[in-house]
């Protein structure tokens, strides 16, 4: 979101399915929320169930799902993914055809659907899996035959996802999991270039522009390099035996 005015919308939106729970005394959903997005709507998503006495979820059609709903329960309804307005959808090609992120997402937004319909888009070989907001699945089942130039055939339902479906793994050491070497280890380069990429605001934590070059990182961080890709810090081990840091890093594909 580039402006205050876009972010306060946003969060008025949030404020809003409380009050509509509230009212109809039924759960509300939002549209799916980019993880920008997610990061501004958590503290106020609790804030207000505190407030409320109501639950909280967020949800994306399976587990560990990047794009998410937020869902608000009132007080007597159990918080269940079940309940959720999300539809899984495979698209099937020959085995020898790639269905890859940007052609998924390009011919799914030729049909006139809106980003905030549509949320994990899962490429592969073979076929790719969609989640989607149900309200457009009769466009998935009915108008879909092709992503981009191979064609596809669409059918409700999709397999378990595995992580391995989505990251590719990186194994490495660094001096210290300080932000500085981890961006110069992810963006293949020197401490002071990765210095001056992350004061020049190209590099964010948590979906937050992080300028603190000697910013400690957790397990469970998520830093985005602008022009490198993003990551997530899976796992900090021990120390080798010249006392680096061990790190898995998974990289989103």
């Amino acid at each position: 979101m580039n402006t205050d005015k876009e972010k306060d919308y946003f969060l008025s939106s949030v404020r809003n399915l409380f009050a509509l729970a509230d009212k109809q005394y039924c759960p509300k959903f939002s549209a799916f929320l980019s993880e920008e997005e997610q990061a501004l709507a958590k503290p106020l998503a609790e804030k207000q169930a505190r407030i409320t006495g109501m639950q909280i979820l967020f949800w994306g059609g399976y587990e560990g799902a990047v794009r998410v709903m937020l869902g608000v329960f009132p007080e007597g309804y159990e918080p269940s993914g079940e309940l959720f307005p999300i539809v899984g959808y495979t698209a099937r090609c020959r085995e020898s055809d790639k269905l890859e992120h940007r052609a998924l997402l390009g011919s799914l937004m030729g049909q006139q659907i809106r980003r905030e319909m549509l949320g994990d888009l899962i490429p592969g070989t073979g076929k790719a899996v969609i989640f989607a907001d149900e309200r457009i699945e009769k466009v998935l089942a009915t108008q879909v035959d092709r992503i981009g130039s191979v064609g596809v055939t669409m059918e409700k339902g999709f397999a378990p996802i595995e992580a391995s479906q989505r990251f590719q793994e990186i194994r490495a050491t660094l001096a210290s999991p300080r932000l500085d070497a981890a961006v110069a280890m992810l963006a293949g380069t020197g401490r002071e270039k990765a210095a001056m990429l992350i004061s020049q605001g190209l590099v964010s934590v948590g979906h937050i522009e992080e300028k603190r070059v000697d910013r400690r990182l957790q397990q469970g961080d998520v830093v985005i390099i602008r022009h490198t890709g993003k990551f997530r810090l899976r796992e900090i081990g021990g120390l080798t035996k010249k006392g680096r840091t061990v790190v898995l890093f998974d990289k989103y594909i």
